[in-house]
């Protein structure tokens, strides 16, 4: 992920200060991705690292923008707000167990790529239901499946 640089944070730097971060991610961040929901966006991340007890870190971010998903109505591109406060705990322990509440990497790991988290918590944070509003979804699109459905009423 060499466009994503960015991302990466030295963990023994944090160690020796908390570090706050701000930057902005576009579609080509989402493109880079080996994900296939969110096709792109406009968002501004700021997030806040410290140490926290024992060899771990607290990742407090801060997300706000509008990212592209697929609509689940008429299969278009439809852009949603995203908006959120969120903390991800990263534990730098090889005899950690895992308990879901940490992401555990090697104790030998000097440093952290927020990438993959900053993309799943945009992603847990949409709604389930990724639609247009109302009257807005291609017609076209829509009109195709009211005939295919109509089509498979007829065979019972």
């Amino acid at each position: 992920m060499t466009t994503n640089e960015h991302l990466i944070i030295g963990l023994r730097d944090v160690e020796k200060a908390a570090q706050e971060r701000t930057f902005h991610l576009t579609d080509d961040f989402f493109q880079h991705l080996d994900q296939e929901e969110i096709v792109g966006g406009n968002v501004a991340v700021t997030v806040s690292v410290r140490t926290a007890a024992g060899d771990s870190f607290r990742f407090a971010y801060h997300i706000e923008g509008q990212v592209r998903v697929v609509c689940d109505r008429c299969l278009e591109e439809v852009s949603l707000p995203v908006v959120f406060d969120d903390v991800v705990k990263v534990c730098n322990d090889d005899d950690y167990e895992d308990n879901g509440e940490a992401v555990v990497i090697p104790s030998s790991q000097l440093t952290y790529d927020m990438a993959w988290d900053i993309y799943e918590l945009i992603d847990v944070h949409l709604p389930l239901q990724r639609v247009h509003p109302e009257g807005e979804c291609n017609a076209d699109m829509l009109s195709r499946f009211s005939i295919e459905e109509d089509s498979d009423n007829d065979d019972f």
